[in-house]
């Protein structure tokens, strides 16, 4: 029988723990804005001038079409974004933000800040550096 001294613990149960503490204190910051887990979208919708499609949105985010549909389908529900068809390709929809969205673009930009700086706090800025590396 072969004997192992300490078992290797897969990095990505590391990766999960901090996904789940860094959404809870998310979730905690940001309890006055009712988007769920959305808020990231629409900063990215408005930085791109709103002349992302739907397409372009899934493949910055990773996701498949199916949960990009629900996505934008909740959004527009809540009223956040509404869909245009592109006049120079009638295929593809583009994603424009309504004025109830742009008056939380800030407020969800500051809480990204602010749960950034928490999430970071402590480390160096080279510890930082060598992260996003």
């Amino acid at each position: 029988m072969v004997k192992i001294e300490k078992y290797e613990e897969p990095l990505a149960h590391q990766l999960i723990q901090i996904t789940k503490k860094y959404l809870s204190e998310l979730s905690q910051q940001a309890k006055e804005i009712s988007l769920e887990r959305y808020q990231y979208v629409l900063l990215l919708i408005h930085e791109n001038n709103e002349l992302l499609t739907q397409k372009d949105l899934a493949e910055i985010l990773q996701v498949d079409k199916s949960f990009m549909v629900s996505m934008i389908d909740f959004l527009e529900k809540s009223g956040f974004v509404n869909r245009t068809i592109n006049i120079n390709d009638r295929r593809q929809h583009l994603l424009k933000l309504t004025h109830k969205a742009e008056d939380i673009l800030l407020p969800i930009n500051n809480v990204f800040n602010v749960t950034n700086k928490k999430a970071l706090n402590g480390l160096s800025q080279n510890k930082i550096d060598n992260f996003f590396e």
